[in-house]
């Protein structure tokens, strides 16, 4: 299997589709109905990270090719790399470093997911990127994982203020839900998309704000909505174990079933839409933010946050500058246009504008009751 076979041309009976993010071309081809049916599942509604589908047009700024093989060829390639490339390394994601193979012509990356030892590859050569992976459900998964890192790296590059939230949208505008690891924003996020009357849910994770005239423009990044046992409970839902979601239920002897558990249902945005029956959002006006807490042992509250407090944890989850998913430019994305992102400290200044608040709920009922005072408060 030598390179220069693998990156000449697409490979016959591919699949190939056409995405277009923030006016730049993608061309993705790929042999694999599980790969493509995976970018159809995460990148919906169109628009989720500026990407839609679009069709043949002009000469696309970057192919990427996805090629299954078996796993003892994907360890030849490596192979091959490492006795006739130079050797180095780079950061896939953030501070985790893989191997990578240095040739005249092109470089070969290892991949390995950081919860498994299945090694692909991925050959860069001017305006391509070809994928050597193996047949399997990890596999499959690289491509959609390929597409989310070139489209983030563009949006930021273009200007994007990313911030670790998820968000919900309440009569066409969008309402991030800011915190840390644990904080409850995904809980809070989907219980106001279900219960609140013109609502639906934006996304998981991490929204990106673009300057948009007078205001903020937000736009949802297609990470899985990632719950525990526990976001269920809250948001009264029972019927989950039958559920014939893509990435399967947690296993029986996971940690899913804690209050704050590591192991989590993942759900894409479509499973979302037809499993918890929300609309999904790809993009709305900032129209505010809330700062949440989920805690069992908590009392219920609810009303405007401290602007301190805020700029407390805005500023802790700007993922603008250090964001832990994505490591160095090691695709080298082109992006034809840049522009520097808002600065913190104008988005705060915006937020004093707009509804920014501050709540606790630990039960079905307070979230109900949230869903209620949050209505009333946003109807003044």
């Amino acid at each position: 299997m030598l390179v220069s076979d693998l990156v000449a041309r697409d490979p016959a009976g591919a699949t190939t589709r056409y995405l277009s993010v923030r006016d730049q071309a993608l061309k993705i081809v790929t042999t694999s109905p599980e790969a493509d049916g995976l970018v159809s599942e995460t990148f919906h509604p169109p628009g989720m990270l500026g990407v839609t589908e679009t069709g043949p047009g002009a000469e696309p700024d970057l192919t990427i090719v996805d090629l299954p093989r078996e796993p003892a060829e994907v360890a030849e390639l490596i192979r091959r790399s490492a006795d006739t490339c130079v050797r180095g390394d780079y950061e896939l994601t953030r501070h985790y470093r893989q191997p990578r193979f240095d040739g005249d012509t092109h470089t070969v990356f290892v991949l390995r997911d950081a919860n498994s030892d299945e090694e692909a590859a991925l050959i860069r050569t001017e305006g391509r990127a070809t994928l050597v992976r193996p047949r399997s459900g990890l596999g499959d998964r690289w491509l959609t994982r390929i597409i989310r890192d070139v489209s983030t790296r563009i949006a930021k590059a273009r200007g994007s203020l990313v911030l670790h939230s998820s968000a919900f949208v309440h009569d066409e505008g969008a309402y991030l839900v800011i915190g840390d690891s644990g904080a409850g924003k995904s809980t809070t996020s989907i219980a106001l998309a279900r219960l609140l009357p013109s609502s639906g849910w934006m996304g998981n994770d991490r929204m990106h704000l673009d300057r948009n005239g007078q205001g903020y423009g937000v736009t949802a990044c297609p990470l899985p909505l990632a719950v525990n046992k526990g976001t269920l409970d809250v948001l009264g839902v029972t019927d989950f174990a039958s559920w014939p979601v893509r990435a399967g239920l947690p296993a029986a002897d996971s940690d899913w079933d804690r209050f704050h558990g590591e192991d989590k249902l993942k759900l894409s945005s479509r499973e979302v839409a037809h499993h918890l029956g929300v609309r999904v959002v790809p993009h709305a006006p900032l129209a505010g933010v809330i700062l949440p807490r989920v805690d069992r042992e908590a009392g219920y509250s609810f009303g405007p946050a401290d602007p301190a407090h805020t700029a407390d944890v805005v500023t802790r989850n700007c993922f603008s500058l250090d964001d832990n998913l994505y490591g160095e430019d090691w695709l080298e994305v082109p992006v034809r246009h840049t522009a520097a992102p808002p600065s913190l400290d104008a988005f705060l200044e915006h937020l004093t504008k707009l509804p920014v608040l501050r709540c606790s709920v630990g039960s079905a009922a307070d979230v109900a009751s949230l869903a209620a005072d949050f209505a009333d408060r946003v109807r003044r």
